[in-house]
This record gives C-alpha cells, sequence and structure tokens, in this order.
C-alpha cells in the first residue's frame, strides 16, 4: 500500500509544469541500494517509477544507523551538494545538509535572446559557390613549392569564396525549451498574478494562476506535437527525428554552467574559466622528456615511405565527411568541402603531394580547438569535464587516405598484436569481449581458476612522448618522407579552448596523439602495441589503453609459484611504463579471483594491487563469479530512465516506436555475447522493458497480450532479436568478415558425401559445464548446426540476413531450440541461455 502511494506520488510530481523538482523525507526503504543502479526485489514498482521518470536519489551515506533512511530526490537538479551531519537532537536521525548552487538555475537555455554569428547558407550557396571558385586567381597555388605559401593562398581564396556565397550574419538564439511564441507573455502574466497572490492571498488569484499554467503547458505540448510532425513529414524522417531527440535531450539538461569552483573559490567570469580549463586541460601532457631508451630493433625488413594521394581516394575521403555547417578552426565548414565544388579534389591533390613530398605538416593545420564536455558529477567542477578537439576538415580528409594506407600495411605486415582489439576495422568491444570470456570459460572448464589483472593508464592518450614514439614508427618500417611528416604532424602544435565566446591563449602541446584526429589513435596503438609482449605466462587482452591480462592455475600447491610469477611479471610491466613515460593509475588498476580464492599480495612498485569484487570492462560489468545480474541491471535502468524521457516529450506513436528502435534497443542489446550465460530472471527483466513500453505506447486500457502488441507495432521479442544478432556475428566470423584470433568456431573437416545437409557445419568441442555449454561459441554453434544448409551456405551478409528473417518463423524457432511449441509464457519470457 505504501508503495501504491510512492508510485502515485512520483508519478504526479513528474507531470507537474516545472523545470526542477525535489522531493525528501524519512521513507523507511532500507531494503533499496541506493549506487548508481538502485537494485531492490521488494519495491521493483517503485524503483521502476522512479527510473522511468528520470528521479535521482542523491542521499548516499547512512543517515540512521548503518541504514539510507532520509532521502532527497531531484529531477534535473545535476549541481548539488549533499552533506550528513550529527544526529538531531532527541532522535537517532542524521542531519542531511543539501546545497543547490543557484547558479545552474540562471543558466538553463541562457543562450536564449542571446546574439550568435554564423555563415548563412541556403540552397543557392553551392551553385555560386561552384561557379565562383573557378573564377579565382589559381595561379600561385598551382605553381608554388613552398606549403606555406600554398596553403596561405588556398585558404585566402576559400574564405573571400565564402565571404560572398555563405556571408556571416547575426542571429538571435531562441529558446526552444518554451515551447511556444508567447512565452514571455506567459511570464509577464504569470509574475503580475504571483505578486497580487503574495499581497492579498486571494484564493481566486491562486486559481487563475493553476489555470494559466495549464494553458501554457497544453500550448507548449501542440507546439512539440507540430514540430514532431514536421519531422516525421521529412524526406528523411529517421534522422529528422534523432535531431529532435538530441535537441529535446539537451533543452532538458542543464548543459555548462556559468560558474566554476576552483580551489575554494567561485569563478564566474568567461575569460578566467577559459583560462582555468586552459591550465587544466595542459596539465595532462607529459612533462618528462628525458628517456634511458634510444634504440629500439626494427621488426619488419618492409618499409612504407610514402603515401599515394590520388583524385579517386580524395574524393571519396570527402563524400564520408559529415555534414556540417560549423567551421573548424581554420573556419573552413565540412559541408563546403563536400558540397561546394568538383573542384576540391584537385585542390586537395596538389596540397597534399606537397606536404607529403617535402615530409611537412602545414602549420595552419595545428592549432586545434577544444571545447570542455561534461562528463558526471558537479557541472561546477573543472575536473568532471574532458577535453573535445575539432581539428581542420582538410586535415581530417588528408588523414583518412594516410591512416587507410598506414594501416593496411601494418596489417599486411602482421605488425599489430592480436590481442588489440582497437580502432581498427573488423575489430571491436564485441570481438575483444568474445575472446577474452571464450579464454575464461575454457580454463574454468578444465577445472582451472583465473586471476585477470586490470591495468590502467593515467592520461595515457595525452601521455605519449613524441621522441618515444617516433623511435618506434622507424621500427615498424615508417620511412621518409613519410615519418617526417608524422614528426611535423606530431610537434609544434597547440590548443586554445572555446567556452561560449571566449577563447583561452594558445597552449602548446608538448605530448600525446591528438584525440580529434583520424590518425591519433592509429598512433597510439603502435606506441602500446609491444607491451603485450612483457606477458609470458599471463595472456594479454588490449583495448586501445585498457589493458586485462589473464593467468590460471589448477592446483593449491601452485599458490606460490603463480603469485611469484604474476609478480614478476607485474614488475616488467612498470618498468616498462618508467623506461617509456606512460604511468599507471594504481587506484583505477585491480584484480580479481574467479574460482578457488587466493591470497595474492600483489603490488605495483610499492603500491597494492587492491582485489575487487566486481569490474567494469569495456562497458560490462561482471562479478567474481560472472555473473552479469549488475551489468542487466544497469542497462534496464538506462533503458528505462530513457523510455521515460520519450513517452513525456514525444507523443506520436511511430516517433516513440523509431526512437525505440534507434536509442533504446541498443542500449538492451549492448553485450549480447555474454546474455546466454546469465540467469534466466536477467533475461525476463530484459524482456520486461520491452514488454512495458509495448504496453505503454498501446495503452493500458489495451487487453492484447504481448505477442499481439509485438504483431501490431511490428516488434520482436527481445529473444528473438538476439538469436538473429548472434547469428549473424557468427556468420561474420566464419567468414572472416569480423577478426578472430580463436580457433573456434571453425567448419568441421567432415566430407560432404559423407552426411546429407552437412555443408558448413561447426565443430563443437565437448564441454564439462554449463558456463562453457552456454556461451555463445558453443551455444551459438548447436544453433547454427540446426539451420538449413542453403542458410548456412548464404555466400553475402545480405543474403545470410534476408534468408535468416524468412526462417525464423514459429515453426522455424522451434526447429532451432528443440521444442514442440512455442507457447505464450516462451513467446513472453524468451528460453534460459539465449
Amino acid at each position: 500500500m505504501f508503495d501504491r502511494l510512492l508510485t502515485n506520488i512520483f508519478s504526479i510530481a513528474s507531470h507537474q509544469p516545472h523545470t526542477f523538482e525535489i522531493i525528501g523525507g524519512d521513507f523507511n526503504l532500507p531494503n533499496i541500494t541506493w549506487d548508481s543502479t538502485p537494485v531492490s526485489g521488494r519495491h521493483d514498482k517503485l524503483v521502476e517509477t522512479l527510473e522511468l521518470y528520470g528521479w535521482v536519489q542523491q542521499v548516499r551515506q547512512p543517515t540512521r544507523r548503518n541504514n539510507i533512511l532520509d532521502l532527497l530526490f531531484t529531477i534535473n537538479i545535476d549541481s548539488i551538494s549533499v552533506h550528513i551531519g550529527q544526529e538531531f537532537f532527541k532522535s537517532d536521525h542524521r542531519v542531511i545538509l543539501c546545497i543547490i548552487h543557484s547558479f545552474d538555475a540562471i543558466q538553463l537555455n541562457s543562450k536564449a535572446g542571446m546574439m550568435y554569428k554564423s555563415r548563412h547558407f541556403d540552397q543557392q550557396t553551392w551553385k555560386r559557390t561552384e561557379s565562383l571558385i573557378r573564377c579565382l586567381p589559381w595561379e600561385t597555388y598551382f605553381t608554388t613549392n613552398n606549403i606555406d605559401i600554398a596553403i596561405s593562398d588556398l585558404y585566402h581564396n576559400l574564405i573571400h569564396c565564402l565571404d560572398c556565397t555563405a556571408p556571416i550574419i547575426s542571429h538571435v538564439a531562441y529558446n526552444a525549451n518554451r515551447g511556444h511564441n508567447n512565452f514571455k507573455t506567459f511570464k509577464r502574466k504569470l509574475r503580475k498574478l504571483k505578486h497580487r497572490y503574495h499581497k492579498h492571498n486571494n484564493l481566486y488569484t491562486l486559481q487563475s494562476i493553476l489555470k494559466l499554467i495549464d494553458k501554457s503547458a497544453s500550448s507548449k505540448r501542440k507546439y512539440f506535437i507540430n514540430i514532431e510532425n514536421k519531422a516525421l513529414g521529412n524526406k528523411n524522417p529517421e534522422l529528422s527525428l534523432l535531431r529532435l531527440f538530441k535537441s529535446r535531450v539537451k533543452s532538458n539538461s542543464l548543459g555548462m554552467t556559468k560558474f566554476f569552483i576552483v580551489n575554494g573559490r567561485i569563478i564566474d567570469d568567461p575569460d578566467i574559466i577559459c583560462e582555468e580549463f586552459s591550465q587544466y586541460f595542459s596539465q595532462c601532457y607529459n612533462a618528462r622528456t628525458e628517456s634511458c631508451i634510444n634504440t629500439f630493433p626494427m621488426l619488419t625488413c618492409r618499409h612504407l615511405s610514402k603515401i599515394d594521394f590520388v583524385p579517386s581516394n580524395i574524393k571519396q575521403a570527402i563524400t564520408a565527411l559529415k555534414k556540417s555547417y560549423d567551421g573548424g578552426p581554420d573556419g573552413i565548414p565540412s559541408s563546403f568541402v563536400k558540397y561546394g565544388s568538383r573542384e576540391f579534389p584537385l585542390f586537395c591533390l596538389k596540397l597534399f603531394n606537397l606536404s607529403m613530398e617535402y615530409g611537412a605538416y602545414p602549420s595552419a593545420w595545428k592549432t586545434s580547438l577544444i571545447t570542455p564536455r561534461f562528463k558526471t558529477g558537479s557541472r561546477s567542477d573543472i575536473a568532471n569535464y574532458r577535453p573535445i578537439n575539432l581539428t581542420s576538415v582538410l586535415s581530417r580528409t588528408m588523414e583518412k587516405i594516410v591512416h587507410k594506407q598506414l594501416l593496411s600495411f601494418l596489417l599486411s605486415a602482421n605488425l599489430i598484436s592480436p590481442s588489440q582489439h582497437g580502432f581498427m576495422t573488423k575489430r571491436s568491444c564485441f570481438t575483444s569481449h568474445l575472446e577474452f570470456f571464450d579464454q575464461i570459460t575454457q580454463r574454468r572448464d578444465v577445472g582451472q581458476s583465473v586471476i585477470i589483472l586490470y591495468f590502467d593508464f593515467s592520461k595515457a592518450f595525452d601521455s605519449v612522448p613524441h621522441k618515444l614514439l617516433l623511435l618506434k614508427l622507424s621500427s615498424y618500417g615508417i620511412r621518409n618522407p613519410l615519418l617526417s611528416w608524422l614528426k611535423s604532424f606530431l610537434e609544434e602544435r597547440s590548443q586554445i579552448v572555446c567556452f561560449g565566446s571566449c577563447y583561452s591563449k594558445p597552449v602548446n602541446v608538448t605530448s600525446g596523439v591528438i584525440q580529434g584526429s583520424v590518425i591519433g589513435p592509429l598512433l597510439f596503438l603502435l606506441f602500446i602495441n609491444d607491451v603485450c609482449s612483457l606477458f609470458q605466462y599471463g595472456k594479454p587482452f588490449l583495448f586501445a589503453d585498457d589493458l586485462k591480462v589473464v593467468y590460471s592455475f589448477s592446483s593449491p600447491t601452485e599458490e606460490s609459484y603463480i603469485s611469484t610469477v604474476i609478480q614478476e611479471e607485474i614488475n616488467r610491466l612498470y618498468e616498462w611504463t618508467i623506461s617509456w613515460n606512460l604511468p599507471l593509475n594504481v587506484d583505477k588498476s585491480g584484480f580479481i579471483n574467479i574460482g578457488r580464492c587466493l591470497n595474492l599480495n600483489l603490488a605495483i612498485h610499492k603500491y597494492t594491487l587492491k582485489p575487487l569484487n566486481t569490474v567494469r570492462d569495456l562497458g560490462l560489468r561482471y562479478s567474481d563469479s560472472l555473473n552479469f545480474s549488475e551489468h542487466i541491471a544497469s542497462q534496464v535502468s538506462k533503458a528505462r530512465k530513457l523510455i521515460g524521457f520519450i513517452m513525456i516529450n514525444f507523443n506520436n506513436t511511430e516517433s516513440r516506436l523509431l526512437l525505440y528502435r534507434k536509442c533504446i534497443l541498443p542500449i538492451l542489446e549492448y553485450g549480447i555475447l555474454v546474455y546466454s550465460n546469465c540467469r534466466h530472471n536477467d533475461l525476463i527483466k530484459i524482456e520486461g522493458v520491452q514488454r512495458r513500453f509495448t504496453k505503454a505506447v498501446l495503452g493500458y486500457s489495451d487487453n492484447k497480450d504481448y505477442h499481439q502488441r509485438c504483431q501490431q507495432l511490428k516488434l520482436e521479442p527481445l529473444w528473438i532479436r538476439r538469436i538473429k544478432l548472434n547469428l549473424i556475428f557468427l556468420y561474420r566470423l566464419l567468414n572472416g568478415i569480423s577478426y578472430s584470433s580463436l580457433s573456434t568456431p571453425s567448419y568441421s573437416m567432415i566430407p560432404s558425401h559423407n552426411l546429407r545437409n552437412k555443408e558448413n557445419i561447426i565443430a563443437i568441442p565437448k564441454t564439462q559445464t554449463n558456463l562453457r555449454q552456454n556461451f555463445f561459441v558453443i551455444r551459438y554453434s548447436t544453433i547454427w548446426n540446426r539451420l538449413p544448409m542453403n542458410l548456412r551456405c548464404s555466400e553475402t551478409i545480405i543474403r545470410f540476413r534476408s534468408l535468416l528473417d524468412d526462417f525464423l518463423s514459429e515453426s522455424g524457432l522451434c526447429h532451432l531450440l528443440n521444442i514442440n511449441v512455442l507457447n505464450n509464457d516462451l513467446y513472453k519470457n524468451g528460453p534460459s541461455s539465449i
């Protein structure tokens, strides 16, 4: 009864026309664990309502003895500080001190009504640009061999062309969150009525205030519906609706605050804030340049000295540019390069060849524009922001071609470790998870206990020393002029922080690879690549700078030996980090023990390596017993909150369905590789998100069952989607579309003439435990072998998808799952281990 009352209270409060809301009190709910993902078995309906409407519980410390009973719930308030004090007089409940930074309320949609400048592009811009570019003087550009003169002349002509065809004009920012054009009138009337009510305390005035609020909310809702219908009526409704979704998410969030707290001081001057950000971001760079390493062994007899630029690959790179009308550090928008003229590949051909020939990266491209982007925590803390680099569009175009040919050379020479899965084609978090959990389940299947070490590098991308990176590039067979060009690309760079309309002073970039660049991540992979060779006993797994190492042992007698071996390899890793100036973050490193528990005393230098009970690894959360319940709870919580936002801010069923497919399904299906190892109750929770969504879309008065609702909305149950997605991934592995260094899955060597329907059958090894039996490789290989032969032998992945959709009818599903009938309960909850 109490739960139902609380659920109704939060539901009603969520529909009030207020920007910020706070509900607090003694709720007496000790059974709920209030971490990032509330978990409770007894109060599931209340937790679901809180997640659905976006309520955040701010109290994280006990308020009565060891329990959190006094709670504080907020909506749309991020900059809040909660402190737990001493007990009340004659009470065993503690005082809760809540500080809400009022500056944040002022800044909401603060750009509304402000003037800003941008270039005006219209439908005739590109026609005018095409004709004007041909009339500009290009003699100096095409005849000079000086890279600085060439790029100066190029930018002079391009900026002149932009000024003529897309002049800079001033705009007034419009407050899209208010929803209708009479908002100023509404505010004026509401202010007068509130003043009258505070003066006379008249009940009639209070009723007038409530009527005015209802009228405003109705007008805003109609405006939102009209905008939504307009988006659905566009040529590309999906893209238009996703843009509308992002804008509404942005308008409902606080964005960036107008004040920051630095060393106990409140700073609200934009110029000073800009400089503080610049100073903070520059601290990430590695000031230590000396190293004992002067040589590095050659890793290949092959070499790459030059990149081939031809009109075809330049045109391909330009076509792949994302459409944007915002100018970069050089003022050139990507849309201008993409649509401005058919002559752009010719201009780029001259510039790129000249740059590569002399091994000189243009100095005009060496300045990056940095915008701070909020991560988590308090918005008034500069440390809770990360830098986003914006580089020149012409530079990114050239880098794309360099990146493609350099990566092709490295892969063809097998120079990149097979343990690395980051920033490369055919490799992803998905392939990294596959190989990692395959290793774990195999070792547990033969009775071995497993120890996994997790290492975190401090500011890895910003700490890479340029001199040492160039030394490694040379060992990989990179020669001049390409090596000189990469040296010029890395050195003498600077960055400027942009905060609102203010810009910081330029700061030199003394180390690191540029994260906003195309080629920067690949250079980092080459720098960290040899770290895998340090581990002789353990099996390393890398995704960019995320390193984990797996060790296993069979009996307790190996405890002292395994401890010694692990510590020796940790010591080698520490020495490597010191030699290559890439320090470890000990606070974010640790280890877990799966199976037989060992009393390990491991250390990085003089700092103890802490044991972990649960880890978050590339977006997956799991425990030391390989329990994924926390991951499921986290994904369900995220999905519910986003569904709540969609249901409140979008009214059209078509809009809700499209946003569900594009924004919610990726959350629910992240990490489906391990879902076959999840508990059935967790899988029911995942399916429950879609069950409730279909009920909410069609209305709770609709008596259709889940099967009928899915058919009406043209949705598939999530467990059927998992079967499809995992079989498609298996097809990609078997046909080399996705990378894998595993020996399984692989086709059986049984001759096809021996047995009927045995082409492209996967050889399935024997297993001893349910953990291995239910793992993706074994579970879906079994399902694969039950597919019809024409489906298994599909020549293309498009053909495979089409045939798989046709096959997975009710009879096909029964055949795959080896069951007689697909009843309502099975359709509703799905089978286990899928």
